[in-house]
């Protein structure tokens, strides 16, 4: 279902985002969280990227984009440009078999998380992997890491609520966190709004999600 399309960059890039039929179900038996899987389709046309696809999980209880790195399937492609109708179609099917595989990874990823319980002192551990704070740091980087912890464990303890203190629940923190509360500094030409759906659609945040997603992972395999 194509569902919205639109400009980047001052028309430099351009993106079409499309969801896909089937909804996916994290712990189906348990917390039956639902995941919408998008494709976003984005073409450069600043000469210097690709004509590529880039799957987008996405929460509607949140709003959160669950876009990171699985075990055995990719996240982005490069979309090959087709002259006939017969190349067109083995694209597209090429297209739906690769989201289809990073999808029902994911759907077993997440449905280990939530059923992985987690300590608070994990989840501060996860953190401090992910934003380490040096000991000769200033006051000031000591206080914005302070607020960040504060921010993480605001929304983690909301999670929590709603899906168990797990490492699913860490993880919707982080990526809730990271989407709708981290510090942004748009440009003069961007609003904060769509200087954030940039990040999102462009993958800015997308390695330290992977990062956190493999460090809880962890947990549930020890």
């Amino acid at each position: 279902v194509w569902e919205s399309a639109g400009l980047l960059r001052g028309g430099k890039r351009v993106f079409i985002s499309i969801r896909l039929p089937e909804t996916v179900t994290v712990d189906a038996h348990g917390i039956d969280d639902i995941v919408v899987p998008y494709i976003a389709v984005m073409n450069d046309h600043s000469g210097n990227g690709q004509f590529q696809c880039v799957v987008t999980p996405w929460r509607p209880v949140c709003a959160n984009t669950e876009r990171f790195a699985v075990r055995d399937a990719v996240t982005r492609w490069a979309v090959r440009h087709t002259a006939g109708a017969t190349s067109q179609i083995k694209e597209a099917r090429r297209t739906l078999g690769l989201s289809s595989q990073y999808f029902e990874q994911f759907a077993a990823e997440e449905t280990a998380l939530a059923r992985t319980d987690i300590a608070i002192a994990d989840f501060h551990q996860a953190i401090a992997d992910l934003w380490p704070l040096d000991d000769d740091a200033s006051s000031r980087k000591r206080t914005n890491h302070a607020a960040r912890l504060d921010t993480l464990n605001d929304v983690f303890r909301t999670e929590s609520a709603r899906v168990g203190r797990t490492a699913y629940a860490a993880e919707r923190a982080i990526t809730g966190y990271l989407d709708h509360l981290t510090p942004r500094r748009p440009p003069k030409s961007m609003t904060e709004e769509i200087a954030r759906a940039t990040a999102v659609l462009e993958g800015a945040d997308d390695e330290i999600k992977s990062k956190a997603h493999r460090r809880l992972l962890q947990l549930h395999t020890r």
